[in-house]
């Protein structure tokens, strides 16, 4: 009986913690051993998988974004990267080499999915406690978006040479 009841309680803990909009803790940020962390800045991941962008779309609009965090006084650019992709996918990547930096002091870091099972999705669900303007997370072409289908003003070539630089990772 009490084996039945410790059981029922631990079921009902785990459910309703997995419902909650709270993040969980966040994953040790994760940056590649070969990379000096850089100072706080603004910064971005562009992720590749199947020579496809990892991008997220608003729930107001059509429009996509690339994860981007703005900088904060206390974490590396890299960790701020890593941060944002955690908060907005689940996805615990690991940052790598600065590939650009556009006009307006984001970082773009070449970050990527390191293991065999993140490499397999196409499109994730949003997790709970994702920002609420996240409605989907999707890889797309980046060769066959616009300027206009993103939220903010990129500056996409830029972008495009960057993606094409990024060496496909295997776990």
């Amino acid at each position: 009986m009490h084996n039945k009841l410790l059981i029922t309680l631990l079921f009902n803990s785990i459910f309703i913690t997995g419902c909650s909009r709270e993040i969980p803790a966040h994953p040790m940020c994760r940056v590649n051993q070969s990379q000096s962390e850089l100072a706080p800045a603004q910064a971005a991941c562009l992720i590749k998988q199947d020579n496809k962008l990892l991008v997220l779309q608003h729930k107001d609009s059509d429009d996509w974004h690339i994860p981007q965090g703005k900088a904060l006084k206390s974490i590396s650019a890299q960790c701020t990267a890593h941060n944002v992709v955690w908060k907005n996918t689940g996805l615990n990547v690991e940052v790598g080499k600065l590939l650009l930096t556009a006009s307006d002091n984001t970082l773009y870091f070449a970050c990527h999915l390191t293991d065999e099972h993140s490499q397999q999705i196409e499109e994730l669900s949003v997790p709970e406690w994702a920002n609420r303007n996240v409605a989907k997370v999707s890889f797309i072409d980046p060769f066959t978006l616009t300027e206009e289908d993103f939220s903010e003003s990129i500056e996409l070539p830029k972008i495009r040479e960057a993606f094409i630089s990024i060496k496909q990772s295997t776990p």
